[in-house]
C-alpha cells in the first residue's frame, strides 16, 4: 500500500543521494577518459591509438556486472583493498569512458574543416588551435550525446549494488525483504530514478539551447 513507500520514502531518498554522489564521481573521471582517449585515439601515435583501440573494445565488449565483480574482487589478490565506492567508482568509470570517448571523438570528427584552415590562416597551430577553435566547437556538439551518456551512467550505478554498496535499488530491495511490498516499493525505487533522469535530459536541454544562442 502507499502508506508503505512514504514510511520509507526517507530510507530510499538517503539512497538516491548515495546514488547522485557515486554518479557525479564517475561523470567527472569518465569524462576526463573520454577527451583525453579522444584526443589520443584521433591526434596521438601508432602505440595510443593502439591501446586506446584495445580499451574501447575490451571494455564494451563485457557486460558492467562482470566488470564489477571482476574488478572489485581481483584488486584484492594485487594487494589493494578498496571500499564498495571506491571500487565502484573505478569499474563504472572506466566502463563508461570508453563510451565517452566514442562522444568527444565524434564531436573532434564533427568540426567542419573550415575551421581548422580559418585557424591555420589566422596564424594558430598545434594546441592554440585545439584549443580556441576545435576543442570548443566539439564540446558543443557533443552536449546531447554525453547527455544520455549521463543518463546510461545514472541507470549502471545501480548494478554496483552487488558489491554491497546502499545506493538506490540496494536500499529498496532491502526495504523489499523487510516489508514484503515489491510493487510499491520498487515503483518508488523506479520513480526516483525517473526523476533523476528526467532532470539530467531536461538540464542537457537547456544547455544545448544555451550554447545554440551563443553561436
Amino acid at each position: 500500500m502507499p502508506q508503505v513507500l512514504f514510511a520509507n520514502l526517507p530510507l530510499l531518498l538517503r539512497g538516491a543521494a548515495v546514488t547522485l554522489e557515486l554518479a557525479s564521481i564517475c561523470v567527472v573521471f569518465s569524462s576526463l577518459i573520454g577527451i583525453v582517449a579522444a584526443l589520443a585515439q584521433s591526434y596521438g601515435g601508432f602505440l595510443a591509438r593502439g591501446t586506446i583501440f584495445i580499451y574501447l573494445y575490451l571494455v564494451r565488449g563485457t557486460p558492467l556486472l562482470v566488470l564489477v565483480f571482476a574488478i572489485y574482487y581481483i584488486l584484492p589478490y594485487a594487494g589493494i583493498n578498496v571500499n564498495a565506492m571506491t571500487g565502484g567508482a573505478i569499474v563504472v568509470s572506466l566502463y563508461f569512458g570508453a563510451f565517452m570517448t566514442e562522444v568527444f571523438r565524434a564531436a573532434l570528427a564533427s568540426v567542419p574543416r573550415g575551421q581548422w584552415d580559418a585557424g591555420r590562416a589566422l596564424g594558430m597551430h598545434g594546441r592554440w588551435l585545439m584549443s580556441i577553435v576545435v576543442v570548443p566547437q566539439a564540446l558543443r556538439l557533443a552536449g546531447p550525446p554525453f547527455i544520455n551518456t549521463c543518463v546510461m551512467v545514472v541507470k549502471g550505478t545501480s548494478l554496483v549494488s552487488v558489491i554491497g554498496l546502499t545506493e538506490l535499488t540496494l536500499t529498496g530491495n532491502e526495504v523489499v525483504e523487510r516489508t514484503l511490498a515489491p510493487f510499491q516499493v520498487f515503483g518508488g525505487v523506479a520513480l526516483i530514478y525517473f526523476v533523476i533522469c528526467y532532470s539530467l535530459s531536461l538540464g542537457g536541454k537547456a544547455l544545448e539551447v544555451h550554447l545554440s544562442h551563443g553561436q
